[in-house]
């Protein structure tokens, strides 16, 4: 997998509709589009009200509800946007655009669910903390979700990775790097936090300081 398109496979999509829906003949009919030119690997359309259970599973709550790949999606899109996620779906680029918009729009409870499961999101959810252009909410919304996870053993997991943010060039991401290693709980971290306490900022200080308080607790 690479920053751009993976364009060795093409995604499956599944397609929850219901006769009532104004917006879902729309997107039906682009997604046959794109199927029609050989843009999908698979194109599937059930009903909610005859494939009730299925939608159940799912966690379908309203119409149109689709899943590229990986990725899931609800609500009206136009061709374009259709277009671009078939073709990056599968892309650490558009999972990270993916993060980034669900982040923004305050959906925190479905990104932390895959963050613990799934490796990829992990390392883009890194690169989204050390972009110093990534938007403020979802910078805001990845804090928030690691400090839910505070002593989870995926922060743990994560030790390394952050102790690697700790000595990045930019104060603001060392800072939040100290913060998150304070959250791991963990004694793994000391030697990172311990190295911060000798920065040149003196942001990152305090907060090594306050994070290694928060170890010895």
């Amino acid at each position: 997998m690479t920053g751009g398109q993976n364009t060795d496979s093409k995604p499956r999509v599944i397609l929850f509709k219901s006769q009532s829906c104004p917006h879902c003949p729309g997107v039906l009919k682009i997604f046959r589009q794109l199927e029609q030119q050989g843009r999908l690997a698979g194109l599937k359309v059930y009903d909610v009200a005859s494939d009730d259970e299925l939608a159940a599973q799912y966690g379908v709550r309203s119409v149109p509800w689709f899943k590229i790949g990986t990725l899931e999606f609800q609500g009206l899109h136009s061709a374009a946007e259709l277009g671009y996620w078939v073709a990056h779906a599968g892309s650490t680029e558009g999972i990270k655009k993916y993060i980034i918009e669900q982040l923004e729009a305050g959906r925190l409870h479905g990104v932390a669910k895959r963050l613990k499961t799934d490796p990829v999101w992990q390392t883009v959810m890194l690169e989204i903390i050390a972009d110093l252009h990534s938007p403020m909410q979802a910078r805001i919304g990845i804090g928030a979700i690691l400090e839910g996870l505070a002593g989870d053993p995926l922060l743990v997991s994560l030790i390394p990775a952050l102790g690697k943010l700790s000595r990045h060039a930019e104060h603001s991401v060392r800072i939040d790097a100290c913060h998150y290693l304070g959250l791991t709980r963990d004694p793994a971290a000391r030697p990172y936090l311990e190295r911060c306490l000798t920065d040149t900022d003196p942001h990152v200080r305090e907060i090594a300081r306050d994070s290694l308080d928060m170890l010895a607790e």
